[in-house]
This record gives C-alpha cells, structure tokens and sequence, in this order.
C-alpha cells in the first residue's frame, strides 16, 4: 500500500528510542523525510544514522521536549533544514508507578510539563507553518490509562488525559485549515519506558523484568502479551498519510484489548 508519504517531512519528538523510534522508521520506510529530538545526544546520534540508511534526510536536534523554549528550537531547526514539517508525532513523555496522592506538586508540574505541554507547545509551533502550506498531520501519542486510569500513576494518567482532550478539541480547530489531529492509545508496549516501569514492579509483579511481564499481560491483557512498537508504528503512518484524510479527532487504543477487560 502507497501511504502517499514521500517527500513528506515529519517531526517525531521522542524520537531516539522505543515507540518514537519506531515511528520515525516507519515513516522514512514510507519515503519521508524525518526531524528527531530527545535529551539523550548519543541515542539520538544512533537513531539519526539508522534512520539514513534508509536514504531519508534526516535532522536530530537534542533538546528537550517539556521545556518551551527547546520547542523553538527543534521545529526552526526542522523548518530550516527541512524546509517543511507536514506531520507532527508528539511522543515525547515520561511516566513513573507508585505516583499517588502523595506525588509532590514538583513532580505533577514536571509531569504536566514532558506529557502534555510539550505536545501543545509543538503543535502550536507548528500549525502556523502547516497552514501556509495547505494542512498537515498531527498524531499525538497518549495512553490507554488516559481515559482508563490504572492505579498509582494519579500524575501520569491524568497528564495524558490532558493529551486525549487536546486532541479533540484542536481536531476541531483546525479542520477547516485541513490540519487532522488523532490520538494513539497505547498500553503495555515493550519499550525503554516499559522497561523501567517493569523493573520497578520486580517485587509486586515477579522476580524479573520478563516475569513481570508475563504476570501483567496474564492479568490485564486478553491476549496475553505485550505489544511491539512495530504494531504501533504503522498505525501512526496510516494516521499520517493520505490514505486517512477523513479521519480527525479520533482516539485509537492499541493494547492488545486490555482496556477492554478492565
């Protein structure tokens, strides 16, 4: 299937590791062209080669997504690299277990800051630039607990509920400037993110990382794994490509039907 993406630019925040490498790759797989930021340089580094092997242009810009003024940063760096940015993957995020009612207010703040306002702040440096050029793509990258919370990420959960409400109302907003806005929902997705969350559950879930992981998709997940961010991935490049021009202000959960059985 031709998603109608080459030549295209996107702008994938998050994007050294996990999910937001995958997307990234998914995307130049498609012909696009890529901008990437995250606050590690040397994984950025190793994700920006991978990326051009594929033969896209490429620019990886560290920085960092929950402060405001890195947001500038990033997308004029795109634009003027790039000379375009048609779809933006907000993805950068952060997220801890046992944060609940006693997380300190530092730490909400810090938590509103990487999980939501970095994707206001992005899609807002971005939509003058879409407009000018006739719409664009914005896909931002939430969570099943956003509107089905889990126990112990009070911060996280209500962060990336912020995400899914956004969503929808800039859906709203800019569909007359043909700008689409979705939202991805996963859950339990292997990843560097997973991985530090499953570490700290050795103890409450299972002697070891891959232990916990079985106990929880045994217990949550119908069908008794987790996911891969490669199924994640081509969901996101179907939401950026021509093939869903009808499709905004929609929420897609990919997690293996665990909010279902909650």
């Amino acid at each position: 299937m031709d998603l109608g993406l080459r030549g295209k630019v996107a702008l994938v925040t998050g994007g050294s590791k996990g999910l937001g490498r995958a997307i990234a790759e998914e995307l130049v797989k498609e012909g696009a062209d890529v901008a990437i930021c995250a606050r590690g340089k040397p994984g950025l580094d190793d994700a920006a080669q991978a990326l051009r092997e594929y033969g896209a242009r490429v620019v990886a810009i560290s920085a960092d997504a929950s402060k405001a003024s890195d947001a500038v940063v990033v997308i004029d760096g795109a634009m003027k690299e790039l000379g375009r940015i048609d779809i933006l993957v907000n993805n950068a995020g952060d997220a801890w277990l046992g944060h609940a009612l006693n997380t300190t207010d530092e730490e909400w703040l810090y938590c509103l800051e990487v999980n939501l306002m970095s994707a206001v702040r992005f899609t807002r440096g971005v939509v003058p630039h879409m407009r000018k050029q006739g719409g664009g793509r914005i896909i931002n990258m939430s969570t099943a607990s956003a509107h089905t919370p889990l126990q112990t990420m009070h911060d996280y959960s209500s962060a990336k509920a912020g995400m899914l409400a956004f969503s929808k109302s800039a859906a709203f907003e800019l569909a007359p400037d043909n700008i689409l806005v979705n939202c991805v929902c996963p859950a339990v997705i292997h990843s560097p993110l997973w991985e530090k969350l499953a570490d700290s559950a050795i103890g409450a879930f299972g002697t070891n990382r891959d232990e916990v992981y079985q106990n929880l998709a045994n217990q949550f997940v119908p069908l008794k794994r987790f996911g891969l961010a490669k199924e994640v991935s081509g969901l996101v490049a179907f939401l950026a490509s021509e093939r869903s021009s009808f499709i905004t202000g929609s929420r897609f959960d990919v997690d293996g039907g665990m909010t279902k059985s909650i």
